[in-house]
Protein backbone atom coordinates (compact mmCIF):
# COMPACT_ATOMS: atom_id res chain seq x y z
CA UNK A 1 0.00 0.00 0.00
CA UNK A 2 2.16 2.82 -1.30
CA UNK A 3 0.13 5.68 0.15
CA UNK A 4 0.27 4.15 3.61
CA UNK A 5 4.05 3.83 3.37
CA UNK A 6 4.28 7.50 2.50
CA UNK A 7 2.30 8.33 5.63
CA UNK A 8 4.62 6.07 7.65
CA UNK A 9 7.66 8.10 6.67
CA UNK A 10 6.26 10.98 8.69
CA UNK A 11 5.69 8.85 11.76
CA UNK A 12 9.30 9.02 12.90
CA UNK A 13 9.10 12.82 12.88
CA UNK A 14 5.91 12.99 14.89
CA UNK A 15 6.74 10.23 17.39
CA UNK A 16 4.90 10.27 20.68
CA UNK A 17 2.48 13.01 19.59
CA UNK A 18 0.90 10.59 17.16
CA UNK A 19 0.96 7.53 19.39
CA UNK A 20 -0.80 9.41 22.17
CA UNK A 21 -3.71 10.54 19.99
CA UNK A 22 -7.05 9.46 21.48
CA UNK A 23 -9.61 7.51 19.44
CA UNK A 24 -13.31 7.25 20.33
CA UNK A 25 -14.48 4.23 22.31
CA UNK A 26 -16.48 1.46 20.61
CA UNK A 27 -20.21 2.15 20.30
CA UNK A 28 -22.95 -0.18 21.54
CA UNK A 29 -25.16 -1.81 18.90
CA UNK A 30 -28.47 -3.22 20.15
CA UNK A 31 -29.18 -6.89 19.51
CA UNK A 32 -31.50 -7.46 16.55
CA UNK A 33 -31.90 -10.50 14.29
CA UNK A 34 -31.21 -8.37 11.19
CA UNK A 35 -28.26 -6.41 12.59
CA UNK A 36 -24.62 -7.45 12.74
CA UNK A 37 -21.50 -5.66 13.95
CA UNK A 38 -18.17 -6.17 12.22
CA UNK A 39 -14.96 -5.09 13.99
CA UNK A 40 -11.55 -5.14 12.34
CA UNK A 41 -8.09 -4.28 13.55
CA UNK A 42 -6.99 -2.04 10.71
CA UNK A 43 -3.57 -2.95 9.35
CA UNK A 44 -3.29 0.43 7.62
CA UNK A 45 -4.19 2.54 10.66
CA UNK A 46 -2.17 0.37 13.03
CA UNK A 47 0.87 0.83 10.82
CA UNK A 48 0.28 4.57 10.48
CA UNK A 49 -0.26 5.28 14.19
CA UNK A 50 2.24 2.77 15.57
CA UNK A 51 -0.35 1.21 17.88
CA UNK A 52 -3.39 -1.05 17.40
CA UNK A 53 -6.31 0.81 15.88
CA UNK A 54 -9.63 -0.90 15.22
CA UNK A 55 -12.55 0.11 13.03
CA UNK A 56 -16.15 -1.06 13.18
CA UNK A 57 -19.30 -1.00 11.08
CA UNK A 58 -22.84 -2.19 11.65
CA UNK A 59 -24.72 -4.13 9.01
CA UNK A 60 -28.47 -4.14 8.43
CA UNK A 61 -29.61 -7.23 6.54
CA UNK A 62 -32.74 -7.71 4.42
CA UNK A 63 -35.64 -9.53 6.06
CA UNK A 64 -35.08 -12.73 4.01
CA UNK A 65 -31.28 -12.89 4.28
CA UNK A 66 -31.26 -15.91 6.59
CA UNK A 67 -33.77 -17.91 4.54
CA UNK A 68 -32.95 -16.99 0.92
CA UNK A 69 -29.53 -18.60 1.17
CA UNK A 70 -28.97 -18.78 -2.60
CA UNK A 71 -29.64 -15.07 -3.09
CA UNK A 72 -27.05 -12.30 -3.41
CA UNK A 73 -27.81 -8.68 -2.59
CA UNK A 74 -26.82 -5.14 -3.52
CA UNK A 75 -24.91 -3.39 -0.75
CA UNK A 76 -25.23 0.21 0.34
CA UNK A 77 -22.51 2.00 2.30
CA UNK A 78 -24.11 4.71 4.39
CA UNK A 79 -21.99 7.63 5.60
CA UNK A 80 -23.28 9.54 8.61
CA UNK A 81 -23.75 13.22 9.15
CA UNK A 82 -20.87 14.80 11.03
CA UNK A 83 -19.37 12.43 13.61
CA UNK A 84 -22.17 9.85 13.38
CA UNK A 85 -21.27 6.45 14.77
CA UNK A 86 -22.02 3.03 13.36
CA UNK A 87 -24.56 2.41 16.13
CA UNK A 88 -27.02 4.79 14.44
CA UNK A 89 -28.65 1.60 13.20
CA UNK A 90 -30.17 1.44 16.73
CA UNK A 91 -32.14 4.62 16.13
CA UNK A 92 -33.19 3.53 12.65
CA UNK A 93 -34.50 0.13 13.70
CA UNK A 94 -36.00 1.72 16.80
CA UNK A 95 -38.20 3.78 14.51
CA UNK A 96 -41.40 1.75 14.27
CA UNK A 97 -42.43 3.15 10.90
CA UNK A 98 -39.08 2.29 9.27
CA UNK A 99 -38.77 -1.09 11.01
CA UNK A 100 -42.29 -2.12 9.94
CA UNK A 101 -41.51 -1.13 6.35
CA UNK A 102 -38.10 -2.83 6.36
CA UNK A 103 -39.53 -6.14 7.51
CA UNK A 104 -42.48 -6.00 5.08
CA UNK A 105 -42.78 -7.59 1.65
CA UNK A 106 -42.45 -4.24 -0.14
CA UNK A 107 -39.00 -3.30 1.22
CA UNK A 108 -36.12 -3.89 -1.20
CA UNK A 109 -33.51 -6.56 -0.54
CA UNK A 110 -30.42 -4.44 0.08
CA UNK A 111 -27.64 -4.83 2.64
CA UNK A 112 -26.75 -1.55 4.38
CA UNK A 113 -23.32 -1.02 5.94
CA UNK A 114 -23.19 1.88 8.41
CA UNK A 115 -19.69 3.37 8.42
CA UNK A 116 -18.23 4.94 11.54
CA UNK A 117 -17.61 8.70 11.49
CA UNK A 118 -15.14 8.71 14.36
CA UNK A 119 -11.53 9.72 13.87
CA UNK A 120 -8.57 11.15 15.77
CA UNK A 121 -9.33 14.80 14.88
CA UNK A 122 -13.10 14.56 14.50
CA UNK A 123 -14.86 12.89 11.59
CA UNK A 124 -12.43 10.90 9.44
CA UNK A 125 -14.31 11.65 6.21
CA UNK A 126 -13.41 8.11 5.05
CA UNK A 127 -10.48 9.43 2.97
CA UNK A 128 -6.71 9.36 3.23
CA UNK A 129 -5.46 12.27 5.32
CA UNK A 130 -1.93 13.42 6.11
CA UNK A 131 -2.90 13.83 9.76
CA UNK A 132 -5.69 11.36 10.50
CA UNK A 133 -4.29 8.49 8.45
CA UNK A 134 -5.26 6.33 5.47
CA UNK A 135 -9.01 6.03 6.06
CA UNK A 136 -9.65 5.75 2.33
CA UNK A 137 -7.37 2.72 2.16
CA UNK A 138 -9.14 1.28 5.20
CA UNK A 139 -12.52 1.48 3.48
CA UNK A 140 -11.47 0.30 0.03
CA UNK A 141 -8.83 -2.29 0.98
CA UNK A 142 -10.08 -3.57 4.34
CA UNK A 143 -13.75 -2.91 5.10
CA UNK A 144 -15.23 -3.53 1.66
CA UNK A 145 -13.33 -6.80 1.06
CA UNK A 146 -14.36 -7.99 4.53
CA UNK A 147 -18.03 -7.23 3.81
CA UNK A 148 -17.90 -8.98 0.44
CA UNK A 149 -16.23 -12.01 2.04
CA UNK A 150 -18.67 -12.28 4.95
CA UNK A 151 -21.98 -11.49 3.24
CA UNK A 152 -23.63 -12.52 -0.01
CA UNK A 153 -23.14 -9.28 -1.90
CA UNK A 154 -23.12 -8.68 -5.65
CA UNK A 155 -19.80 -6.90 -5.46
CA UNK A 156 -18.89 -3.66 -7.17
CA UNK A 157 -21.60 -4.03 -9.82
CA UNK A 158 -24.21 -3.19 -7.18
CA UNK A 159 -22.21 -1.38 -4.51
CA UNK A 160 -23.61 2.04 -3.61
CA UNK A 161 -22.70 4.89 -1.27
CA UNK A 162 -24.91 7.58 0.21
CA UNK A 163 -25.23 10.14 2.96
CA UNK A 164 -26.29 13.64 3.88
CA UNK A 165 -24.26 16.69 4.96
CA UNK A 166 -20.83 15.28 5.86
CA UNK A 167 -22.13 12.01 4.49
CA UNK A 168 -23.24 13.79 1.33
CA UNK A 169 -19.74 15.14 0.72
CA UNK A 170 -18.04 11.87 1.58
CA UNK A 171 -20.35 9.81 -0.64
CA UNK A 172 -19.74 12.12 -3.61
CA UNK A 173 -15.99 12.27 -2.89
CA UNK A 174 -15.73 8.48 -2.70
CA UNK A 175 -17.44 8.15 -6.07
CA UNK A 176 -14.99 10.65 -7.59
CA UNK A 177 -11.80 9.45 -5.87
CA UNK A 178 -12.64 5.77 -6.35
CA UNK A 179 -14.87 5.75 -9.45
CA UNK A 180 -14.33 2.06 -10.18
CA UNK A 181 -15.30 0.94 -6.66
CA UNK A 182 -18.93 2.15 -6.57
CA UNK A 183 -21.89 1.71 -8.89
CA UNK A 184 -23.51 5.02 -7.87
CA UNK A 185 -23.67 7.70 -5.22
CA UNK A 186 -26.72 9.32 -3.63
CA UNK A 187 -25.39 12.54 -2.14
CA UNK A 188 -27.67 14.87 -0.17
CA UNK A 189 -26.69 18.40 0.96
CA UNK A 190 -22.95 17.78 0.68
CA UNK A 191 -20.37 19.96 2.44
CA UNK A 192 -18.67 22.52 0.15
CA UNK A 193 -17.68 20.81 -3.09
CA UNK A 194 -15.62 23.84 -4.15
CA UNK A 195 -13.35 25.82 -1.86
CA UNK A 196 -14.09 28.94 -3.86
CA UNK A 197 -17.34 28.75 -1.89
CA UNK A 198 -16.41 27.24 1.46
CA UNK A 199 -19.79 28.27 2.78
CA UNK A 200 -19.36 32.04 2.19
CA UNK A 201 -15.54 32.00 2.16
CA UNK A 202 -13.40 31.97 -0.99
CA UNK A 203 -10.43 30.03 0.33
CA UNK A 204 -8.35 30.94 -2.71
CA UNK A 205 -8.97 34.69 -2.69
CA UNK A 206 -10.15 35.83 0.75
CA UNK A 207 -7.68 36.66 3.51
CA UNK A 208 -10.05 36.28 6.45
CA UNK A 209 -12.69 33.69 7.25
CA UNK A 210 -14.61 35.73 9.82
CA UNK A 211 -15.05 39.04 8.01
CA UNK A 212 -16.07 39.61 4.39
CA UNK A 213 -14.79 42.28 2.00
CA UNK A 214 -17.45 44.69 3.24
CA UNK A 215 -16.14 44.35 6.78
CA UNK A 216 -19.18 42.41 7.95
CA UNK A 217 -19.13 39.32 10.14
CA UNK A 218 -19.72 36.21 8.03
CA UNK A 219 -22.60 33.98 9.10
CA UNK A 220 -22.21 30.23 9.04
CA UNK A 221 -25.88 29.31 9.33
CA UNK A 222 -29.27 30.76 8.38
CA UNK A 223 -32.90 29.77 8.32
CA UNK A 224 -34.61 29.04 5.00
CA UNK A 225 -35.72 32.67 4.73
CA UNK A 226 -32.13 33.87 4.86
CA UNK A 227 -32.01 35.10 8.46
CA UNK A 228 -28.49 34.40 9.87
CA UNK A 229 -28.38 32.67 13.26
CA UNK A 230 -24.74 31.70 13.79
CA UNK A 231 -21.43 33.43 13.01
CA UNK A 232 -18.30 31.63 11.81
CA UNK A 233 -16.29 33.53 14.46
CA UNK A 234 -18.50 32.07 17.19
CA UNK A 235 -18.15 28.54 15.83
CA UNK A 236 -14.38 28.87 15.98
CA UNK A 237 -14.54 30.26 19.52
CA UNK A 238 -16.51 27.20 20.63
CA UNK A 239 -14.06 24.82 19.00
CA UNK A 240 -11.03 26.69 20.37
CA UNK A 241 -12.45 26.20 23.85
CA UNK A 242 -12.73 22.45 23.25
CA UNK A 243 -9.27 21.91 21.76
CA UNK A 244 -6.66 20.08 23.80
CA UNK A 245 -4.15 22.75 22.77
CA UNK A 246 -6.61 25.64 23.01
CA UNK A 247 -7.31 25.70 19.28
CA UNK A 248 -9.96 24.32 16.94
CA UNK A 249 -7.29 22.12 15.33
CA UNK A 250 -7.55 19.49 18.08
CA UNK A 251 -11.18 20.06 19.14
CA UNK A 252 -12.78 17.38 16.98
CA UNK A 253 -15.37 19.87 15.70
CA UNK A 254 -16.50 20.62 12.17
CA UNK A 255 -13.89 23.23 11.25
CA UNK A 256 -11.16 21.19 12.90
CA UNK A 257 -12.14 18.05 11.01
CA UNK A 258 -12.18 19.86 7.67
CA UNK A 259 -8.76 21.25 8.52
CA UNK A 260 -7.44 17.81 9.53
CA UNK A 261 -8.54 16.25 6.26
CA UNK A 262 -7.47 18.98 3.86
CA UNK A 263 -4.31 20.39 5.49
CA UNK A 264 -0.75 19.03 5.64
CA UNK A 265 0.67 17.75 8.90
CA UNK A 266 3.00 19.85 11.01
CA UNK A 267 6.19 18.69 12.66
CA UNK A 268 4.33 18.25 15.95
CA UNK A 269 2.02 15.67 14.37
CA UNK A 270 -1.01 17.95 14.32
CA UNK A 271 -2.63 19.34 11.17
CA UNK A 272 -1.31 22.73 10.12
CA UNK A 273 -3.93 25.42 10.65
CA UNK A 274 -5.50 26.88 7.53
CA UNK A 275 -7.11 29.55 9.73
CA UNK A 276 -6.00 31.51 12.74
CA UNK A 277 -8.71 30.41 15.15
CA UNK A 278 -8.79 33.78 16.93
CA UNK A 279 -8.43 36.32 14.12
CA UNK A 280 -9.77 34.29 11.19
CA UNK A 281 -6.70 35.00 9.03
CA UNK A 282 -6.30 32.42 6.24
CA UNK A 283 -2.88 30.88 5.51
CA UNK A 284 -2.63 30.51 1.71
CA UNK A 285 0.34 28.12 1.91
CA UNK A 286 -1.78 25.64 3.86
CA UNK A 287 -4.77 26.17 1.59
CA UNK A 288 -2.66 25.16 -1.40
CA UNK A 289 -2.71 21.64 0.04
CA UNK A 290 -6.51 21.75 0.13
CA UNK A 291 -6.80 21.74 -3.65
CA UNK A 292 -6.57 17.97 -4.02
CA UNK A 293 -9.77 17.67 -1.95
CA UNK A 294 -11.66 20.30 -3.96
CA UNK A 295 -14.23 18.14 -5.76
CA UNK A 296 -14.94 20.70 -8.47
CA UNK A 297 -11.22 21.00 -9.25
CA UNK A 298 -10.92 17.22 -9.20
CA UNK A 299 -13.71 16.89 -11.76
CA UNK A 300 -12.40 19.67 -14.00
CA UNK A 301 -8.80 18.48 -14.04
CA UNK A 302 -9.62 14.81 -14.60
CA UNK A 303 -12.85 14.85 -16.57
CA UNK A 304 -11.57 13.11 -19.71
CA UNK A 305 -10.67 10.06 -17.63
CA UNK A 306 -13.19 10.47 -14.82
CA UNK A 307 -16.28 11.31 -16.87
CA UNK A 308 -16.75 7.87 -18.50
CA UNK A 309 -16.23 6.14 -15.15
CA UNK A 310 -18.96 8.08 -13.36
CA UNK A 311 -21.54 7.98 -16.16
CA UNK A 312 -24.93 7.09 -14.69
CA UNK A 313 -23.51 7.14 -11.17
CA UNK A 314 -24.09 10.62 -9.71
CA UNK A 315 -27.25 11.82 -7.99
CA UNK A 316 -27.14 14.92 -5.78
CA UNK A 317 -29.96 16.59 -3.87
CA UNK A 318 -29.54 20.11 -2.54
CA UNK A 319 -31.93 22.49 -0.86
CA UNK A 320 -31.70 25.86 -2.57
CA UNK A 321 -31.87 27.54 0.84
CA UNK A 322 -29.37 25.22 2.49
CA UNK A 323 -28.89 26.36 6.08
CA UNK A 324 -25.09 26.35 5.70
CA UNK A 325 -24.93 28.02 2.25
CA UNK A 326 -23.82 24.75 0.66
CA UNK A 327 -26.00 25.30 -2.39
CA UNK A 328 -23.58 27.98 -3.62
CA UNK A 329 -20.70 25.57 -4.26
CA UNK A 330 -23.08 22.98 -5.67
CA UNK A 331 -24.39 25.52 -8.20
CA UNK A 332 -20.83 25.90 -9.48
CA UNK A 333 -20.42 22.12 -9.62
CA UNK A 334 -23.69 21.79 -11.52
CA UNK A 335 -22.71 24.55 -13.96
CA UNK A 336 -19.46 22.81 -14.75
CA UNK A 337 -21.03 19.38 -15.27
CA UNK A 338 -23.65 20.85 -17.58
CA UNK A 339 -20.88 22.38 -19.69
CA UNK A 340 -18.58 19.33 -19.62
CA UNK A 341 -17.69 17.72 -22.94
CA UNK A 342 -15.76 14.63 -24.01
CA UNK A 343 -17.80 13.18 -22.43
CA UNK A 344 -20.96 15.07 -21.59
CA UNK A 345 -22.24 14.49 -18.08
CA UNK A 346 -25.48 12.74 -17.18
CA UNK A 347 -25.20 13.57 -13.47
CA UNK A 348 -28.53 14.37 -11.84
CA UNK A 349 -28.29 17.38 -9.51
CA UNK A 350 -31.65 18.32 -8.05
CA UNK A 351 -32.13 21.73 -6.43
CA UNK A 352 -35.23 21.97 -4.23
CA UNK A 353 -36.65 25.51 -3.86
CA UNK A 354 -37.04 26.80 -0.28
CA UNK A 355 -35.65 23.59 1.19
CA UNK A 356 -32.98 23.55 3.88
CA UNK A 357 -30.18 21.24 4.91
CA UNK A 358 -30.96 17.53 4.40
CA UNK A 359 -34.70 18.24 4.34
CA UNK A 360 -35.59 15.49 1.86
CA UNK A 361 -33.06 12.88 2.95
CA UNK A 362 -34.20 9.59 4.45
CA UNK A 363 -32.90 6.03 4.55
CA UNK A 364 -36.09 4.78 2.95
CA UNK A 365 -35.83 7.26 0.09
CA UNK A 366 -32.27 6.20 -0.73
CA UNK A 367 -33.08 2.51 -0.47
CA UNK A 368 -35.98 3.00 -2.88
CA UNK A 369 -33.75 4.99 -5.24
CA UNK A 370 -31.26 2.13 -5.30
CA UNK A 371 -34.03 -0.44 -5.82
CA UNK A 372 -35.43 1.60 -8.73
CA UNK A 373 -32.17 1.17 -10.66
CA UNK A 374 -33.02 -2.49 -11.18
CA UNK A 375 -36.60 -1.89 -12.35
Amino acid sequence: MTRTLLFLALLTVCGATLRSQVFPQPASVSAHPLVDTLRLESAALTEFWGKPVSVAVSVLLPRDYATATDRRYPVRYNVAGYGGRYNRVNRLMGNREFADWWTSDVAPGIITVFLDGSGPFGDSYQLNSASSGPYGDVLIEEIIPAIDARYRTRGVAERYVDGCSTGGWVSLALQLFYPDEFAATYSYSPDPVSFHRMQLIDMYADTNAFVNKAGLQRPSRRDIYGEPNLLIRDEFAEENAEGTDGTYVTAGGQWGAWNALYSPRGEDGKPLAAYDGVTGTIDPTVVEHWKKYDLLLLAKENWAELGPKVAGKIYVWMGDMDNYYLNNAMRDFDTYLKSATNPTSDAVIEFAPMKGHCTDYSHRRVLEQIAARGE
